[in-house]
Parts: C-alpha cells; structure tokens; sequence
C-alpha cells in the first residue's frame, strides 16, 4: 500500500508538473504553482519510486541523507503549494516572505546530523532510529513545519468559494492528521523504547493520509488550471463576438493597451448596451450580453446595465 500511495502522488505530480509548464512559462503568476510542483515531484523521486533508494543515497552522501533530502523537498513543495493555493484568486505573492523558507530548512538539518547513529540506507530509517532523541528532533520539527504550513494555507484560503478549494482544504487536512500522528507516534517511541505492535500501529497510519493529502491537493490545482484555460477560451470567444456586434452597430472601437480580458469584456459589453438607448437589441445580442453577464458575474459584479438589456423582452427577433 505504501509503495502504491507514494507512487499515485508521484504521477500526480508529474502530470501536475508538465500541465503547469506551458502557463509557467507564459504568466509570471504560475510559477508558484510549478516550483511546488517540480520540487514536489523531486522529493518523492527521493523515496524511491523510480531509482532504488540506496542508489538515491549512495549518490548524495549515503548514511540516510537522501531522507534528509526527501524532506527539505517536501518542506520546499508545501511552502510553495501554499503560497500558490492562496494566490490562486489573484493575490499577490510578497517576496519578502521567502526568508521563512530557508530557516525552516536550517531548523531540522542542524538536528539531522547530530542523531548518532545513521546506519546504512534503508527505507524505515526513521522508524529504525526513533529511540534517538537527535532523529524525534529531526522528524518532528520538520513535521511541525508540515502542519504550520498546512494551517497557515487553510487560513489563507478560508472562505473562498469555487469547489476546487475543496480539494485543497481536505488535502491540507489529511496531511495535518498525518504529521500529528507522526509526532505522537515519534514521541511514543522515544519515552517507550521498543516496536510494540500498537506504537507500530500509529506508525503506520501516517503513509495513507500524507500522501493522499498530497494527491488531492494537485488534484484541486489541475482542476483550477482547467477551470482558468476554459475560461480564457471563453473570455476570447466573447470577445470576438461582442466586437464583432458592435462593429455591425457602427460602433468605432478603439485597443486599449495591455487591458486584461475581464475589463475588455465589461467594456465591450456596456458599449453594446450604449444601442439599446436608441433602437432595440436583436435575440442573438442579448443571448451574447446574457452570457457575458453570467461570466463577469465570476470575475466581478457585472454592470446592471448590461443586466436589464440582455433580458429585456421587447426587442427585435434576428
């Protein structure tokens, strides 16, 4: 099961990543997105699920570092998946809060090398060390950084609406149960040295819930990606037929440089409108402000004028 879990997120990742490409290549505001998703995708590469673990190790180091590696990734990815999830509505990022990210990275790696002993490369390093007071220190402030993270993306996204935050929100709250579960079972093992069947227990319910979190949350972003390339292509049909009727009314329109397309259509819209104070509105140019009116109604309040005209009855049949 765990290998199945880890490998799902890893293809979900994956697709993530080269979904995100094009948009981050084209819009500066993508790019949170794709950092979290490229270093996302590297720190599961580093459990193992496409080279062998020890091979992962034995080229940065050996002595379990590439578990070191798996979670200064992690950390990385859920950094940049929150500071993403919350400028998803247009936010904007402030780079001054990149300083944060560096001292959550240094505040678990100075615990890393001070556990005793390391062993050789294995899969349930953790696990295999948890007696150590220098691995509980290790894990579980990387764990609590997990969860701040998490909490501190919840907050930022509280109460905004479209569905794909639903994903996202039960994402970050399966990932928060999981580092919790964590911690205790870290802390059970160090007060109670030994691998009783029930400690193992905790132990093993971490697997399922992190990394299914971490599914549904690329799930709810590649459902906004979708969203947002279905309304561009929507926005621009709009806007070709909203100039071309008002083209066919005489109407002189004039670029405006740099107008982002929401705008465009809102201004489009109300110079259609402009007709029906001197001459009725045809049935397909009220269909067209109709649908206009539903699509601003997503971005912004849409103007009423535009409203009242597109259902207004007495009009012309084309």
């Amino acid at each position: 099961m765990r290998i199945g879990m880890e490998t799902v997120a890893f293809l979900a990742l994956l697709a993530l990543t080269l979904l995100r490409l094009p948009s981050a290549i084209r819009e500066p505001s993508s790019r949170l997105t794709w950092f979290a998703t490229i270093t996302g995708l590297g720190a599961i590469f580093m459990v193992g699920v496409v080279v062998p673990l020890p091979v992962l190790d034995e080229w940065i180091g050996g002595s379990n570092v590439v578990n070191l590696a798996q979670n200064l990734l992690a950390t990385t990815a859920f950094w940049f998946v929150m500071q993403a999830s919350r400028t998803l509505d247009g936010t904007r990022f402030h780079r001054k809060s990149l300083w944060e990210l560096p001292a959550m990275l240094v505040s678990f790696t100075i615990p890393f090398f001070l556990i005793a002993e390391r062993d050789k490369t294995s899969n349930d390093f953790v696990k295999e060390n948890a007696d150590q007071a220098g691995l509980w220190a290790y894990a579980c402030i990387y764990m609590a950084w997990v969860i701040v993270i998490m909490v501190r993306m919840l907050i930022g996204i509280r109460g905004r609406e479209p569905r794909p935050y639903i994903l996202i929100r039960v994402g970050a709250g399966a990932i928060i149960l999981a580092s919790l579960l964590e911690i205790v079972y870290l802390t059970l093992r160090l007060v109670q040295p030994g691998r009783s069947t029930l400690v193992e227990l905790v132990g093993d319910m971490f697997v399922i819930p992190f990394y299914g979190g971490v599914v549904l949350i690329c799930a709810g972003i590649i459902v906004f990606a979708i969203v947002r390339a279905s309304r561009r292509s929507m926005h621009a049909t709009l806007r070709r037929l909203l100039k071309r009727a008002n083209v066919g009314r005489g109407m002189t329109l004039a670029d405006i440089p740099d107008e982002d397309p929401v705008h465009e259509a809102y201004r489009l819209a109300v110079r259609l409108t402009d007709i029906a104070n001197s001459q009725p509105l045809t049935k397909s140019e009220r269909v067209l402000l109709r649908a206009t009116a539903e699509l601003l109604d997503r971005q912004m309040r849409a103007p009423s004028v535009v409203r009242m005209s597109s259902a207004d009855p007495k009009v012309a049949v084309a």
